[in-house]
């Protein structure tokens, strides 16, 4: 099925141009199971070429998922809603190496339009892009539907941003780091820059909020994983519970106790951090459901050596989400 793309910049910034491939170095078989174990339980052994990414980004690059050079352009897809004032931006995750748009945005934009809700699936730039340029990409999409909220037929003070695993991590960060634009140098910003990036809501989901070293490494660089003093003072930043005092956005969080990629304390924390600030959350825990359900109906059957997952009471945080937004 296609769906319309629009471009959310007139001119990306750090869209150099330059090719991906110098900052790709491909994989090398120069390493033991032992090394390959040890680095499971030490993230700054961890090696890009090893464990995925560069390796990932060459595979999409050849098969023309994504282009080779830093000219990416990324865009929102509408799903409109008609008569609906609210919207809400949905952000896929990805683990800052893919955009799931297919597995996460559709179908969460699909189920919330069938509900009355418009809403955006945002695709942003990504790893080997690194450091702000995604949080740059959430901005902007913020910025420009409200900026075209007439052109939509909602009202842009009723703009929800909703984050699944990394992207959960994402719209946190767009939302608690970035209400200014920071300066991006040979970027000027223009009349969509300057609209209220504030959203109605918050909402992660399964987010990974709590800092984790090699996720950061995939936003900051390698020295994230090298230099200890670098990991702490990036960690202090961008361990992002601690900004809920500060901004009193409305959160909503979920997760399952069973995640096996993103531990549940990161939805704990910030949903603690919240109720410690007064702030307006709604916290749900499902006992089943692992990581990546999206808006599932299903049960998950057993795929890649995993086992099944059954999605039990979890296929209804959606419903949950929607009443919540309902509500406020």
């Amino acid at each position: 099925m296609s769906h319309l793309h629009i471009k959310i910049y007139q001119r990306v910034p750090l869209n150099t141009g330059k090719s991906k491939y110098p900052d790709l170095t491909p994989y090398q078989a120069d390493w033991d199971f032992g090394e390959a174990l040890s680095m499971s339980f030490d993230p700054r052994k961890r090696r890009k070429d090893m464990l995925g990414p560069n390796t990932a980004q060459r595979f999409y690059i050849e098969r023309g998922f994504i282009s080779d050079k830093y000219d990416e352009e990324p865009y929102i897809v509408p799903f409109i809603a008609s008569g609906s004032k609210k919207a809400v931006l949905v952000v896929p995750g990805g683990a800052y190496q893919d955009v799931s748009l297919d597995q996460e945005g559709y179908p969460t934009c699909e189920y919330l339009q069938a509900h009355g809700i418009t809403a955006f699936a945002l695709k942003y730039r990504v790893y080997p892009y690194l450091y702000p340029a995604a949080m740059l990409d959430c901005r902007r999409a913020i910025c420009y539907i409200k900026a075209h909220a007439e052109d939509f037929g909602i009202d842009a003070n009723e703009l929800s941003i909703l984050g699944y695993s990394a992207g959960g991590n994402l719209v946190t960060t767009t939302v608690y780091l970035f209400n200014k634009l920071p300066h991006i140098e040979g970027y000027e910003e223009d009349e969509i820059d300057k609209v209220d990036p504030s959203v109605k809501s918050l909402a992660p989901i399964y987010g990974e909020l709590m800092a984790e070293r090699f996720l950061l490494s995939l936003q900051f660089g390698d020295e994230i994983l090298k230099n200890d003093a670098y990991y702490e003072e990036i960690k202090e930043k961008y361990c992002l519970p601690q900004y809920a005092k500060e901004n009193k956005t409305p959160v909503f969080v979920c997760c399952a106790s069973d995640d096996g990629v993103v531990n549940p304390n990161n939805s704990f924390a910030l949903a603690k951090a919240c109720f410690d600030a007064g702030v307006r959350c709604e916290f749900h825990l499902f006992p089943e459901g692992g990581h990546g359900f999206g808006v599932a109906q299903q049960d998950f059957p057993p795929m890649f050596g995993l086992p099944s997952r059954r999605m039990g009471q979890t296929r209804e945080w959606v419903n949950l989400y929607i009443r919540w937004l309902e509500a406020l």
